[in-house]
């Protein structure tokens, strides 16, 4: 692997590498949430060739973006050598919502910087990453993304939660695709 740029963007506070692996460029951003580093790995720009090949779909009627799509994927931080070995992450109390956050922050960033027409990703998925868990992960990423607002009540109490709100900006929308079982998250601007 081999880093090309390594730069501090300061208003966002977020360090952002670009580097190639595998003879691909990937751009990742390091931000630290209470005592855990985090990183956002974004992918070259992919066509559409690209984006089928590697099994994603569009959603009905949507067409893919001239300036294509970044797949992206996120993880703690365990340095750049350990970039094939994402896997689910357990974040306590309201940590998870500051690491969501700054996961949106960081992709809107690289969009900002690199004009690109959206993102696409597949979250981890299966027992494992549902375990212990009180809300399953896909339902986490439907209410970030805006696809689900229903009312949740507390397990404990039975009262009602606040309605979840959406973490994306109006200018972008999700779209969310479901092949082989697996949920694929399309967001374009």
């Amino acid at each position: 692997m081999r880093i090309e740029e390594d730069m501090y963007l300061e208003n966002f506070e977020f360090r952002r590498k670009r580097f190639i692996y595998d003879r691909q460029v990937y751009h990742s951003y390091v931000f630290v949430v209470g005592n855990e580093a985090y990183t956002v790995i974004v992918g070259d720009r992919i066509d559409e060739q690209t984006f089928t090949r590697i099994g994603y779909r569009m959603p009905p009627g949507i067409s893919f973006p001239v300036n294509g799509l970044a797949e992206v994927c996120f993880d703690v931080f365990d340095g750049l050598e350990c970039l094939g070995d994402f896997r689910h992450i357990n974040i306590a109390g309201l940590g998870s919502a500051v690491v969501l956050k700054s996961v949106v922050l960081a992709l809107i960033t690289h969009h900002e910087s690199f004009s690109i027409g959206g993102f696409v990703f597949q979250p981890a998925s299966g027992e494992i990453v549902d375990r212990n868990r009180p809300t399953p992960l896909e339902e986490i990423y439907d209410a970030m993304l805006g696809l689900k607002n229903e009312l949740r009540y507390n397990r404990r109490t039975g009262l009602p939660k606040k309605a979840p709100q959406p973490l994306i900006p109006d200018c972008f929308r999700a779209y969310k695709v479901v092949t082989t079982g697996r949920a694929c998250y399309v967001v374009l601007q």
